[in-house]
């Protein structure tokens, strides 16, 4: 069973203490520049995508009446962003900068990479090496 991002880094780089400070530096940037709200909502599709989230609460984003047009914007984005990154429309793109403005966007798009890349790279390790004790 897939145990935590943080808990996997810090197990399996325990050895490596500047490479994990590095890693966290990163995921506390993302979290500094993005509505923690708006990153918490695409972290957890992120794992539902990867199957590591402990339930199902985005399945049906798009129906969701109580998010917001960015959110909404977003999760699309995010998902086109899993599947399949070479194939994100322009379109979707569209929608995140309209919604959020240029500045912002760049930073959605960087910590959205920030946070998927804990995730591949924690689960990853899990599957390889084993979940922490």
């Amino acid at each position: 069973a897939f145990v935590g991002t943080d808990a996997t880094l810090e197990t399996h780089l325990a050895t490596a203490p500047d490479v994990l400070e590095q890693l966290n530096l990163a995921r506390d940037a993302a979290w500094q520049v993005v509505d923690n709200r708006l990153l918490g909502l695409c972290e957890q599709r992120i794992r539902e995508i990867l199957g590591v989230a402990e339930r199902t609460e985005l399945a049906n984003w798009y129906a969701d009446a109580s998010l917001s047009v960015a959110e909404k914007a977003c999760l699309a984005f995010t998902e086109e962003y899993m599947i399949d990154v070479a194939s994100l429309t322009d379109e979707s793109a569209a929608a995140v900068r309209n919604a959020l403005g240029d500045q912002a966007m760049v930073d959605f798009v960087s910590a959205l990479l920030v946070v998927e890349q804990r995730q591949r790279i924690a689960l990853t390790w899990d599957t390889v090496f084993g979940a922490p004790k």
